[in-house]
């Protein structure tokens, strides 16, 4: 700065030329600038050093670099190390040696995503010689190498492996996808049906797929559609067998209840028809059901009321004998309009409560035997120890038990056992006595 400083002194010192001029500005010029510029500070051999490797690595990234935008950051590195480089060459040095690996790395990553460019291309022109056009590969193919141009070497990288992905899944699926539509449009019928629809809809949307290239879901849909038929074609006969099981099954019936049955068998004609095997399966097959539960209510029902006399034995007196007696005239007020599967419910049900009430009326019968007997012979005993007759205790004994034998004869078992207990009790306090 001291030199440039003179140096611009001169042109108003040569405008004056004299000697005492000349020498006012040249004498400091000299003292000022000659001292420093021979002056050494040890860094000339780092500075030369810098300066040749500086020279090899810029010839190299301006050789490489082409035109793009990959080699930035060397570029970045070296353009730092000229500035700084000259005043630190050790910092100028470790500059270059970073650009010098970061350009290394980036060659390494450009030889990888070359060979994955090959093999990507590969993959997608075979894709197309079977599918016969471009398609998204290409696409996927021709942006990867947008962004390799704009320097973006990983977003390169990925969308070339998604554009071999991509050709790798037409090359193994497509053909395959294919034979299996061609199979899938043979084996559909003409029938009409929700069934069929379904299919004819699987099919189309396969179809769909191969359209935008998805060979692999084409398949995963389509491959099943044959068996489905098949499957669709042996519910249809199913069907038609359930519902000429279900036609043969009312022409030898003397149901009451025919009329119904056969407006139930029309609607199965008409699902079998409609193409809804299920539902005409479901109908036809209710149908029969509904013959076969009648038929054999009608004999559970006729057997029981040739027993009814046996029947009528095990119901006992009382109000719920009442409520039983009615249970039964009722189930024979159906059985004689027809309702046959109503009256039998209603004999089943009266049948399992006079079963319980009789399990439970021997349970009870039982323990009134049991203390009936124990009683006699504790009473001969009090008698023999001059226990009067009209004891409370035993007096309590007696009117138990005889409340309880005519509550058993009613069919009031709780009242009964109720009874039983207060008997033990005083039987066990006439006990101490002796």
């Amino acid at each position: 700065m001291t030199t440039f400083g003179f140096g611009l002194a001169i042109p108003i010192v040569l405008a004056t030329p004299n000697a005492q001029s000349f020498l006012i500005v040249g004498f400091p010029a000299i003292i000022t600038t000659i001292p420093p510029l021979l002056t050494k500070d040890g860094l000339e051999e780092e500075r030369r050093e810098f300066s040749e490797r500086l020279k090899i690595a810029e010839s190299r990234v301006l050789s490489l670099q082409s035109g793009n935008s990959i080699l930035q950051q060397p570029n970045s590195l070296l353009k730092t190390a000229r500035e700084e480089g000259w005043k630190n060459p050790e910092k100028g040095i470790k500059l270059i040696s970073d650009a010098e690996r970061e350009t290394d790395r980036i060659l390494s990553f450009l030889t990888d995503i070359e060979e994955v460019r090959e093999q990507s291309i590969g993959s997608i022109e075979r894709a197309e010689a079977i599918t016969g056009k471009q398609g998204r590969a290409r696409s996927i193919f021709d942006s990867a190498l947008t962004e390799l141009d704009n320097g973006s070497l990983r977003v390169a990288e990925n969308k070339l492996r998604e554009a071999k992905s991509f050709a790798e899944k037409i090359e193994s699926h497509w053909k395959a996808a294919e034979e299996a539509i061609e199979n899938a449009e043979n084996s559909i019928s003409t029938d009409d049906g929700h069934l069929v629809r379904g299919l004819i809809a699987t099919l189309e949307e396969a179809k769909k797929a191969m359209s935008e290239e998805n060979p692999e879901y084409a398949l995963a849909i389509v491959s099943e559609v044959p068996s489905q038929m098949g499957d669709v074609e042996g519910l249809m006969e199913r069907a038609r067998k359930s519902l000429d099981d279900a036609e043969s099954e009312i022409s030898s019936s003397d149901s009451d209840s025919i009329t119904e049955l056969q407006k139930r068998l029309a609607e199965a004609n008409e699902a079998l028809e409609g193409g809804n095997p299920s539902l005409a399966i479901g109908l036809s097959d209710g149908v029969s059901r509904s013959l076969r539960e009648e038929a054999e209510a009608k004999t559970a029902v006729q057997r029981a009321l040739r027993q009814r006399k046996s029947i009528e034995s095990e119901i006992p007196s009382g109000d719920m004998g009442s409520n039983w007696r009615e249970m039964l005239d009722q189930a024979t007020s159906l059985a004689e309009s027809g309702s046959w599967v109503e009256a039998n419910d209603l004999i089943q049900n009266l049948t399992r409560e006079i079963d319980s009430f009789s399990s439970r009326k021997r349970e009870a019968r039982e323990m009134l035997n049991f203390l009936v007997d124990d009683w006699r012979k504790l009473r001969n005993r009090l008698d023999s120890s001059g226990v009067p007759a009209d004891n409370e205790a035993r007096l309590e004994t007696e009117r138990s038990l005889s409340e309880s034998e005519n509550s058993l004869s009613e069919g009031r078992i709780d009242p009964c056992l109720e009874l039983l207990g207060k008997a033990d009790s005083a039987m066990e306090a006439l006990r101490r006595l002796v």
